[in-house]
């Protein structure tokens, strides 16, 4: 099996007593009608693994690498207590024991997880990769995830700042859906969430939703740039 290099990181303040996990996503080989065994997959709970194997060759190494980096997140929340096999809800969100929530997100070289305590609140956590000058032949998203008065926020932006400006707003709004999406269950548009970003890392979150049920939800909402990384977070709970 591969080796599974690790580094955790506590995202406090914002999750007190949280963890956040990243690991490197490597290549999990599996040839068609083979058994399970025959991918790497180091660290994973047997159903896990099982699971991972029922995913396509293009799914499998981000899945195995953020249940990597959730297990260890969670292993270091309890370390006196084996982590029983974490593996899906039916909105396909990781599905954990009561008492604690996590999140996870990859990308093509890396996944994160974020694990902490729970007392009803639900954390999301998404990760972006920072635009570089060659990114700028590209069209922007901006017009398609940016409400108004955030386009109105950041004019004035040369546009290498801009489009890195547009993906902190889109990993934010990613890790706000994480957070809601078991009290709304159905896709939320992008409109529909509404930030101010602030200096300190930490962003308004205003809930433009129809659902009763979340208008008196408060979203904590955080990010922060990590060498050629985004990491945003969110934890949504009732007051």
């Amino acid at each position: 099996m591969s080796s599974m290099s690790t580094i955790l990181v506590s995202p406090e303040p914002f999750f007190p007593r949280g963890v956040l996990a990243s690991v490197r996503v490597g290549d999990t080989p599996h040839r068609p009608g083979s058994e399970v065994d025959d991918f790497a997959a180091p660290g994973l709970h047997e159903a896990e693994r099982q699971l991972a194997a029922s995913l396509s060759a293009a799914q499998r190494p981000g899945f195995v690498a953020g249940r990597q980096a959730l297990r260890a997140a969670l292993q270091q929340l309890v370390p006196d207590h084996p982590i029983a096999p974490v593996l899906r809800t039916h909105r396909g969100a990781p599905l954990l024991p009561p008492g604690l929530t996590g999140s996870v997100s990859h990308k093509r070289e890396r996944a994160i997880a974020v694990a902490s305590p729970s007392t009803g609140d639900i954390v999301g956590v998404d990760l972006e990769e920072r635009p570089q000058e060659k990114d700028l032949a590209r069209h922007s998203i901006a017009d398609r995830i940016l409400t108004r008065h955030e386009l109105e926020r950041l004019e004035g932006l040369d546009e290498l700042a801009h489009r890195e400006a547009t993906l902190v707003h889109f990993a934010l709004k990613e890790a706000v859906y994480k957070s809601i999406d078991p009290h709304v269950e159905r896709y939320v548009g992008f409109t529909e969430v509404e930030l101010d970003l602030r200096d300190d890392g930490s962003a308004a979150v205003r809930l433009q939703l129809p659902e009763a049920r979340v208008r008196t939800m408060i979203v904590d909402a955080h990010w922060r740039l990590d060498g050629r990384w985004i990491i945003a977070m969110a934890r949504s709970f009732r007051p």
